[in-house]
């Protein structure tokens, strides 16, 4: 429906808070809040949100032509493990699967001394074996058993599944099987709800198949159920919107498309971190940069080249191998609202608090244990009220919880809440530099771009840390995966695997690969409300050395398939060379094929004007802060004060409605021309 005045709203459901941005096309203002969430119906904090937007905007209800939804209902689903009861049909003597892949190494790394095997979504009592067998080029070895498989679907109907998943062995090559499997499911249940492989994944690696169809049948239900609450509420109030749904590689996807894959929103809110990161990262200052994403649930980093880069596709969600598209983003621990343990080995460990946990003592809402905030508290980094004063800070609770750490650890309040945070930097620090170092980068080369709820908090100390100079700290860092859902863009892929040796394959094999590919891809697009004229076509390979592991993705010209050939083994084994530093007297095999169908954004955050929220609580001009062990008086500014080119000295301590930012003493922090803030270490004059 054509609308006058044109707004987008874009939306960050988190585990704790809940962003929303407003983008005034006719103003190009930016109009932002945050809200807590509320599990039982995320929608309810969606629209305690939107009413406050819609007071502080010239903008309507009915003015929002667009909802961009990034979301971390998938990672809830699973982490509370509430989702579907699902059954997995698998090929006979495959039925193990699922117990085969261990954990992601995102989460081992993040919990070493908890990691575990991560326990499969769909129970083993409701995995059966079907019947038949199909070659790894699509050749029907075994016909499948149709009254073999009949018996065991109604077996597992009976068992109470909810949703099947169905990935049957090589069904990337050919999926008739799987659509065998689907009708007879059809016939014996109608309606019960159907998921294959060879719709979501055409490549090989069965684990990493398996599972993605698995964790899709899972979260499928959260997910349409969101999206229905949230599309009758808007028809209630206006004309409803287009609702678009964030995908884990950045892009978007329509509402329609998300209810049927929803494992490619698992990762959505990390992604419009990142790329709206990026988009500060490229405006702020040259060469690469450093995403940190420290927020109130989880800690996450991306590396963000200059030159955009294709999406890494090794995605997990919490343990489970998924192998999703993604931009790189590396989860590496719990958030601000982790919890402190102190074991008999007197070892600071911060883990995650479970999920809906009443969060920090210091909320008053009921949590005793103390986590990275109360620490904070406990050094006096934090205002006592956070979003503009709406939640009050109870010091007594976190210096409470924190005596428990601190006669743990055998020292006093503000020695433990320093050593916590410490130890947490060093953390943090120690992941920047393991995944700058994968890459071939040093981590002082690079820019840190900080944001979340406490990436503010911590962004100058890292910097010290890394010596990574400038750090950047965007105007509402507390809302950046709601900002880049704004100015995200529509996009769906699809990729078939080959694996052939490159001097095997011919130009006319590319040409018929890509061009299925493509067609897909269009329909796809055109299902999500797109025409042929909106959208562009990008195609690309994956390569390895004949058995090896390691892939390398490559651009292929599309409109001439057969002049990749000439050049294609050279450009990978000079890739190669780069990355891993050696050559390998090795065949050089095409392993995948891709085409990536996308629009260009119109929409760019940087060029809007952020109105930021005034605080609803009195700011004192100093309080006292905790720097290495002492207490020094440290100036408070507002944010909604600074203007650009202004600098700020430490120690200074900046306030606004979604973040705190700390400037450490002998740093100063400058505003940027767009709102940004660049802290670096004060020139010392000579005398």
């Amino acid at each position: 429906m054509f609308k006058l005045m044109a707004a987008r709203l874009g939306i960050d459901i988190g585990g704790t808070f809940t962003d929303l941005s407003l983008l005034d096309e006719s103003s190009g203002n930016i109009y932002a809040t945050k809200v807590p969430s509320t599990p039982a119906d995320p929608t309810s904090g969606i629209f305690t949100g939107l009413r406050e937007l819609l007071d502080i905007s010239n903008v309507s209800a009915a003015d929002i032509a667009t909802v961009v939804n990034s979301t971390s209902i998938p990672s809830l689903t699973v982490a509370e493990r509430n989702g579907s009861k699902v059954a997995l049909l698998t090929s006979e003597g495959f039925e193990h699967i699922l117990l085969l892949g261990g954990v992601s190494e995102d989460f081992a790394s993040s919990n070493p001394h908890t990691a575990t095997q991560a326990e499969p979504l769909a129970d083993l009592t409701l995995t059966r074996g079907i019947p038949e067998r199909m070659s790894a080029e699509g050749q029907i070895l075994q016909p499948l058993d149709s009254s073999v498989a009949s018996n065991m679907i109604q077996e597992i109907i009976h068992l109470g599944a909810e949703h099947i998943a169905i990935s049957l062995l090589h069904s990337y090559a050919n999926p008739i099987h799987e659509r065998i499997l689907r009708d007879l499911i059809s016939n014996l249940a109608p309606g019960l709800p159907v998921t294959l492989s060879s719709e979501l994944r055409r490549i090989f690696r069965e684990f990493e198949r398996t599972s993605l169809t698995v964790m899709n049948a899972y979260i499928q239900r959260s997910m349409i159920t969101h999206l229905k609450i949230l599309h009758d509420k808007f028809t209630d109030l206006s004309a409803p919107p287009d609702i678009l749904v964030a995908r884990s590689d950045g892009g978007l996807m329509g509402s329609e498309r998300a209810q049927h894959s929803p494992i490619f929103a698992a990762l959505s809110s990390s992604a419009c971190a990142a790329r709206a990161a990026h988009e500060i990262a490229c405006s702020a200052a040259p060469g690469d940069a450093l995403a940190l994403d420290w927020g109130g649930s989880t800690t996450e980093i991306t590396l963000l080249h200059q030159t955009p880069r294709p999406p890494v596709r090794d995605g997990s969600v919490g343990p489970y191998r998924l192998g999703l598209p993604t931009l790189g983003t590396r989860h590496i621990g719990a958030g601000a609202g982790s919890l402190i343990d102190i074991p008999i080995t007197g070892m600071i460990r911060i883990k995650a608090a479970a999920p809906n946990a009443p969060g920090p003592a210091c909320y008053g809402l009921g949590g005793t244990v103390a986590t990275l905030t109360d620490a904070n508290v406990i050094l006096g980094r934090l205002p006592l009220g956070l979003l503009g004063g709406r939640v009050p800070i109870d010091t007594g609770a976190a210096e409470t919880a924190m005596s428990v750490v601190a006669k743990a650890l055998g020292m006093d309040l503000v020695e433990a809440a320093k050593a916590v945070i410490d130890v947490a930097n060093e953390k943090v620090y120690g992941n920047i530099c393991r995944l700058a170092s994968e890459k071939n980068l040093d981590a002082k080369h690079l820019t840190l771009i900080a944001f979340g709820g406490a990436g503010p908090l911590h962004a100058n100390a890292l910097g010290m840390l890394g010596n990574m100079f400038p750090v950047v700290i965007p105007p509402q860092p507390g809302m950046l995966s709601a900002h880049g859902a704004l100015s995200a863009s529509q996009r769906h892929e699809l990729s078939q695997t080959i694996l052939k040796p490159i001097t095997t394959v011919t130009g006319t094999l590319l040409d018929q690969v890509l061009q299925k590919l493509q067609t897909h891809v269009s329909t796809q697009l055109q299902d999500d409300g797109l025409t042929k004229d909106k959208y562009t076509f990008l195609a690309e390979a994956d390569l390895r050395y004949s058995g090896d592991s390691v892939e390398i993705t490559l651009p292929l010209h599309l409109a001439d398939p057969s002049a990749n050939l000439d050049k294609l083994e050279e450009q990978f084994v000079s890739a190669h060379q780069i990355l891993s530093g050696f050559e390998k007297e090795l065949p050089v095999e095409i392993v995948n094929l891709r085409i990536i169908g996308y629009t260009q954004s119109q929409v760019s955050t940087l060029k809007a004007k952020s109105q930021l929220r005034e605080s609803e609580s009195a700011i004192p001009d100093q309080w006292r802060i905790c720097f290495d062990g002492d207490f020094l008086d440290t100036q408070v500014y507002e944010r909604l004060d600074l203007t650009p080119d202004m600098s700020v000295s430490g120690p200074a301590v900046i306030l606004q409605y979604d973040a705190t930012t700390l400037i450490h003493p002998g740093h100063e922090a400058t505003v940027g021309p767009d709102g940004t803030l660049l802290i670096r270490p004060q020139a010392i004059e000579r005398v």
